[in-house]
C-alpha cells in the first residue's frame, strides 16, 4: 500500500465530506439489504488461540476497518468506553480540550482515515451499545480518533533487547520487548487481541493491541520486520506540532511498506515516515530487521522530539527503555530507565560472557523479567519474544491477581505460541474456532 504524504488538511477535508455518507449508507444498507453484513464480513475473521484472539482484516482500509468494527463491536465499544471512563469522567474538560484540538494537532493518513471511518461504520451496524454514562453521551467518531492517537497524550514505559548472529542461541536475530503503560481496568488485557491486516499492494502487518486500536506499538510485518515503541525522554512540550501523525500510525506505515533484505531501504522510509511525528514527550521507535547484513545492525534505533527523528546508532547489542542514547538534546534519563537499562544489559552481557556464550529464548524471558512492573496502576500488559529465523513468535498477556495487583506479562500464564502460518496466513472468512 502506498501512504499518501498529501496536505494533511486536504485528507481531513476528505475525511469531514465522506464520513456521513458513508455511516449512512451503510446504515441503510443493513436495513434494506440483509446479504450487505455478511458481504462485508467476508474481509474479516476471528481466529482464538490458547485464549488469545487474532482478528484478521484484509480487502480496502474502509472494508479492514468495517470488518474490525462488526466483528469485534461489543469489544470495541467496551474497551473504549472503560478506558474514556478511566481517563476522563473525572477531568472531561480533557476530553473535551483533546476533541477540540483534535483536527489542529492530529492527522491521519488517507488510508488511516478511511480505515477509521470503515470502523466506526462497523461498530454502528454492529448494534453494540456505544452509551457513556460517566460522560452523559455516546461514543461517537471523534472520540475513535481521540482513542486511536492516545499515543500523543499518554505514556508508555517499556524495556527492549536486541541480540543476533553467533549471540544467539540458533542464529538469526532475537528481539524481546515489555509494553508497560498506565492499568485503567481489566479491558486493557482481557481485551487484548492481535490484530493482523493484510492490505491491498502491502506487507500483512500483525500488531499486540486492541479492539479500536489500529496502530501498532508492538508489531511485526510478513517478512519479520519488527516495531515497537518506547517513550522517550526528549524536551517535553505541551501539544504535538500541527497535523502530526501517533507515532503508532507512523509505526505502522514503516511495516507495510518495509522489506526484510533490504535495512538501508527500511531505515530510510522509518526516517521518513516519523518525520510526519511530534511526540510531546518524544518517542524511540525499534526497526528489528529479520536478518543483519555484513555492513548493516539489523537494529534502527529512532530518537523523536516534537522537531525531527534521528537515528542512534548501535552495536551488536540493543537495549533500549526510555531515554535517548544518541542525541543529547532531550531530558535527562530518569533513574528508573537508567536502572532497567543496566539490569537488561547486565543479564544478557552474563549469558555472553559465560556457559555457551549465547542468549536463547528462555535467557531474552528472563531479562525482560528482571524489569518487568505490576501495581494496581501500572504494568508490563503484554511481553513478546521474537525471531523471524528460526521462528519464534511468543506472546505473553498480563493478568490480575487476587490481591487486585497486575501479574506482569512475563510471569503470566496467559501466553501463546504462534506460527508462523498461523499468524500470517489467511482464514475463511467470519468468526474462527479455537485452535
Amino acid at each position: 500500500m502506498t501512504w499518501s504524504l498529501s496536505s494533511p488538511s486536504l485528507q481531513r477535508r476528505s475525511l469531514a465530506a465522506t464520513l456521513v455518507p458513508f455511516v449512512l449508507t451503510a446504515v441503510l444498507a443493513s436495513a434494506q439489504d440483509p446479504a450487505t453484513k455478511q458481504a462485508e464480513a467476508t474481509c474479516g475473521a476471528v481466529v482464538e488461540h490458547n485464549g488469545i484472539r487474532v482478528l484478521h482484516t484484509w480487502g480496502t482500509p474502509s472494508q479492514r476497518g468495517f470488518a474490525h468494527g462488526l466483528l469485534l463491536g461489543n469489544d470495541v465499544a467496551l474497551a473504549m468506553k472503560d478506558e474514556f471512563a478511566a481517563r476522563f469522567s473525572k477531568q472531561p474538560n480533557l476530553l473535551r480540550f483533546a476533541r477540540s484540538a483534535l483536527a489542529r494537532m492530529i492527522a491521519y493518513p488517507e488510508p488511516v482515515a478511511q480505515e477509521l471511518e470503515g470502523l466506526y461504520a462497523g461498530l454502528v451496524q454492529s448494534g453494540a451499545d456505544r452509551s457513556m454514562p460517566s460522560l452523559q453521551r455516546d461514543f461517537d467518531f471523534e472520540d475513535v480518533k481521540v482513542a486511536n492517537a492516545l499515543d500523543v497524550f499518554g505514556l508508555m514505559g517499556c524495556s527492549g533487547f536486541t541480540v543476533h548472529g553467533d549471540c544467539v542461541e540458533g542464529g538469526g536475530v532475537l528481539t524481546g520487548r515489555n509494553f508497560d503503560w498506565p492499568y485503567t481496568g481489566r479491558h486493557l488485557i482481557d481485551a487484548t487481541i492481535v490484530l493482523v491486516q493484510h492490505g491491498e499492494g502491502g506487507k500483512a502487518v500483525a500488531s499486540v493491541t486492541w479492539p479500536g486500536y489500529v496502530g501498532a506499538v508492538t508489531g511485526i510485518n510478513q517478512d519479520g520486520v519488527a516495531a515497537f515503541l518506547h517513550v522517550g525522554s526528549g524536551k517535553v512540550t505541551m501539544t504535538p506540532q500541527p497535523e502530526s501523525w501517533p507515532t503508532a500510525i507512523a509505526s505502522r506505515a514503516i511495516l507495510e511498506e518495509a522489506r526484510g533484505d533490504d535495512a538501508k531501504a527500511t531505515f530510510a522510509a522509518a526516517v521518513q515516515k516519523l518525520e510526519y511525528t511530534s511526540p510531546p514527550a518524544g518517542f524511540l521507535t525499534r526497526i528489528v530487521m529479520p536478518k543483519a547484513a555484513a555492513s548493516e545492525s539489523p537494529s534502527g534505533l529512532f530518537e523523536t522530539d516534537s522537531r525531527k527523528p534521528v537515528r542512534a546508532l548501535r552495536g551488536d547489542l540493543c537495549v533500549v527503555t526510555n531515554h535517548f542514547q544518541g542525541r543529547k538534546d532531550g531530558e535527562k534519563a530518569s533513574a528508573d530507565s537508567q536502572q532497567r537499562h543496566e539490569q537488561v544489559t547486565t543479564s544478557l552481557h552474563g549469558c555472553l560472557s559465560g556457559g555457551d556464550h549465547k542468549v536463547s529464548v528462555a535467557e531474552g524471558w528472563q531479562a525482560l523479567r528482571l524489569v518487568q512492573r505490576g501495581s494496581r496502576s501500572f504494568g508490563t500488559l503484554h511481553s513478546l519474544v521474537f525471531r523471524n529465523e528460526p521462528w519464534v513468535f511468543e506472546l505473553r498477556l498480563a493478568t490480575v491477581g487476587d490481591d487486585g495487583k497486575l501479574v506482569a506479562a512475563p510471569d503470566s500464564m496467559r501466553a501463546v505460541a504462534l506460527t508462523r502460518e498461523q499468524l500470517f496466513e489467511r482464514p475463511v472468512a467470519g468468526a474462527g474456532a479455537a485452535r
